[in-house]
């Protein structure tokens, strides 16, 4: 390492030596713009002596991709049809011998694998009469040196960087590339410095960071590299919870909150009178951990977390119920218009002849009524304000806010949550996040690390067994709604859901329309359907929902506004139109509409083919279980942790090397070790290396990550 130099970490890839204008475009492209990006540009695979294949001790087919080290024999062109394809025997020494084929790029295959071209070649290999072939392999240049090593296992692993044609264009085939990498490596590894004490290096058992990035480029075996990359997980993962930890020990030690005073007779009355139900014992666990908060004088911000129909609206809205008995307005902000009316209708259900004053403040709300509603928020009256981001626009000003409850949060943009929860008062709100969407513990630790976490693990008694099924929309359907009909005849009630076609409310809509024309005019014609979606207005929408609570509809025929906050407890069917479009989440909120009254309910998943096999194991994990937590593990597996709850929105530190899928164990150790660091000194100056470290990662960040 003696040899190595020092340069700037921010230095521009076009001004460091080997590279220059041209070959940095395509590392620009792929991200990689400083010298930094460079050191942290990791292969994509690699290529070792245990994962090669000997020639001779193929006997057929393989049955995955296997690699094969060896020098091309004999090559030639055939024309057949019309067409060219390039064929090349590959030999490796071993007395075996297998035929390479290319039908694409021939012009420019023929240029480069010629005889005596000695290779690693990737491919699945096939037999065509008396003969094994590898199609289109994957080719990585070795020397001859190379080729010996790999054979002979005496030398390290054989880096395969992430190339494609940008790079070779600029002239980086995959051999160039790993040649340029090993350039950069040698000349520029000790540019990064360590942050990390040696008394922390060994209390957190990490491995150095120049050894660490020696041992993911040029890794001698598997042990080596998973302890190299585990270094640069554990440095993301560790800064993600610092952040998350500071956010929390600023918010105790120094913003002013609200200290409630007492729980008063408005609110005993709503818990003891007005709701029609008991409290079930995990609500009553949540509310306590809400009153604690509320009687500190540090702002509350607390994710409240329940399957659907475990009742967290009810919470919130008892929790709203003491900001406004002690003189403070409370506000509830939906994603959508469907959901804060339901709210809306709900809290003056429950509210009604409390005393306590309700206003719903959407974006269809009349100018004249905005009018009326508006001075009174401005006066500070203690109130409910309930509504979507209307709330948060600049004419709405809540002065006396005491309690922001956020509801299905992660459907907001960062920047809209941080407006409600930090208004600018001297007293920061409390604030309580809601969702309905079961988190796994890895995804909340990461998302909503700032946020202490309540659970409403319990379901309220006297719900009906729901059954879920798959159909089959080519050949079952027909039946199905046969089925659906004697029920409804009978009197049952049941939800029709037709998917998003395209990210297009226009669509969307057409496909509802559609949809209830069909069934109105086929299966279901001569009963009562009503037709529910986003583009209604405030009365149409309310109307029509009134027509299906009533018993005076038998069927409604919805787009996805039904997910969430729709209540009727008598609807026992569940049709989910094109199931296979849906994802796990959005599934489990849709079953969650039937079987809130006391009679059985069934859920029907109509699929229609090709299903893929990402969407079959989403159909069969609904079918399996209807426990939302096993559902959202499922659903982080299915789609990893890049593409669930906006994990990527604006301001949120994007996760390069950790997958909180596959690392949630480290997860636990960087949150443990934040927490460590933090109770000791909280301004890191203990560790100056670290401090600057964090200080440069988290200074574009600090303003949302509370919010994140």
């Amino acid at each position: 390492m003696s040899s190595q130099k020092a340069a700037p970490l921010n230095l521009s890839v076009r001004f460091v030596r080997s590279i220059g204008v041209k070959k940095a475009v395509p590392f620009e492209k792929a991200g990689v713009r400083t010298l930094r990006d460079l050191l942290l540009f990791f292969p994509r695979r690699y290529l070792d002596r245990t994962h090669t294949t000997q020639l001779n001790s193929l006997q057929g087919p393989s049955n995955g991709e296997i690699t094969v080290i060896g020098t091309i024999a004999d090559t030639r062109e055939v024309k057949a049809k019309g067409k060219t394809r390039y064929e090349a025997i590959l030999e490796d020494g071993s007395g075996g011998a297998i035929k390479l084929v290319w039908f694409r790029r021939t012009n420019q295959i023929k240029k480069w694998i010629k005889f005596g071209y000695t290779a690693a070649f990737s491919g699945v290999v096939k037999q065509f009469g008396f003969e094994l072939q590898m199609a289109h392999p994957e080719v990585t240049y070795l020397s001859k040196g190379e080729a010996e090593d790999l054979k002979s296992g005496s030398g390290r692993w054989v880096a395969l960087y992430p190339g494609g044609k940008e790079f070779e264009n600029a002239g980086l085939d995959a051999r160039g590339l790993r040649k340029l990498m090993e350039r950069i490596i040698g000349e520029f590894g000790n540019s990064i410095t360590e942050m990390w004490s040696t008394e922390l290096l060994n209390r957190f058992n990490l491995m150095p960071i120049r050894e660490a990035l020696n041992a993911v480029h040029r890794p001698h075996n598997q042990q080596e590299l998973e302890k190299g990359l585990e270094r640069f997980k554990f440095d993301e993962l560790v800064f993600l919870q610092l952040m998350w930890g500071y956010t929390r020990y600023k918010r105790k030690q120094k913003e002013s909150g609200i200290a409630y005073p007492q729980v008063g007779d408005q609110t005993r009355d709503l818990i003891n009178k007005k709701l029609p139900f008991d409290l079930t014992n995990a609500q009553k666990r949540v509310l306590r951990e809400i009153w604690n908060d509320m009687t500190s004088p540090h702002p509350m911000s607390r994710l409240l977390q329940g399957d659907v129909g475990s009742g967290k609206t009810v919470v919130a809205l008892i929790a709203m119920s003491i900001a406004v008995e002690n003189g403070y307005q409370a506000a509830l902000m939906a994603p959508t218009e469907i959901l804060a009316e339901q709210h809306y209708l709900t809290s003056r259900k429950f509210l009604e002849g409390l005393g306590v004053q309700v206003y719903l403040l959407t974006g269809s709300t009349k100018a004249a009524e905005r009018k009326e509603i508006l001075p009174r928020l401005d006066s500070g009256e203690p109130c409910i304000v309930i509504g979507t981001h209307a709330i948060i626009q600049d004419s709405v000003i809540l002065p006396n806010l005491g309690l922001t409850v956020i509801d299905e949060q992660h459907r907001f943009g960062v920047a809209q949550r941080q407006k409600l929860m930090d208004p600018g008062l001297k007293q920061k709100p409390d604030v309580l996040v809601m969702t309905a969407t079961p988190i796994p513990r890895s995804l909340a630790l990461t998302m909503y690390g700032d946020l202490e976490v309540s659970r409403l693990d319990e379901m309220p008694p006297g719900r009906g067994k729901i059954t879920t099924q798959a159909i089959n929309g080519d050949n079952q359907r027909d039946d199905l709604y046969r089925r659906i009909r004697k029920r409804l005849e009978k009197g049952g009630r049941a939800y029709i859901i037709f998917p998003l076609v395209e990210e297009s409310e226009k669509l969307d809509l057409q496909a509802a329309v559609e949809g209830r024309e069909e069934l109105i005019n086929g299966p279901l014609k001569g009963l009562p359907v009503e037709l529910l979606h986003g583009r209604m207005k405030m009365d149409e929408k309310e109307a029509a929902m009134q027509k299906f609570a009533s018993g005076q509809a038998a069927a409604l025929v919805s787009t996805t506004v039904v997910e969430v906050g729709v209540d009727v407890p008598e609807a026992t069917e569940m049709v989910i139109e094109h199931s296979e479009r849906f994802g796990l989440s959005q599934l489990h909120q849709l079953r969650g509409r039937v079987g809130r009254g006391g009679n059985d309910s069934r859920c029907y998943l109509v699929g229609y083919p090709p299903v893929t096999e990402v969407a079959r194991s989403r159909i069969k994990t609904m079918i399996n279980t209807l426990d939302g937590f096993v559902i959202a593990e499922e659903d982080l597996r299915l789609r990893g942790s890049g593409d669930v709850f906006g994990t990527r929105q604006h301001g949120m530190p994007e996760l390069k090397f950790a997958d909180i899928v596959n690392d949630q164990q480290l997860l636990m150790r960087a949150r443990h070790a934040a927490d460590e660091l933090i109770n000791k000194d909280v301004t890191l100056r203990t560790w100056p290396e670290l401090r600057e470290a964090f200080q440069e990662m988290a200074k574009d960040k600090m303003q949302w990550i509370k919010v994140g």
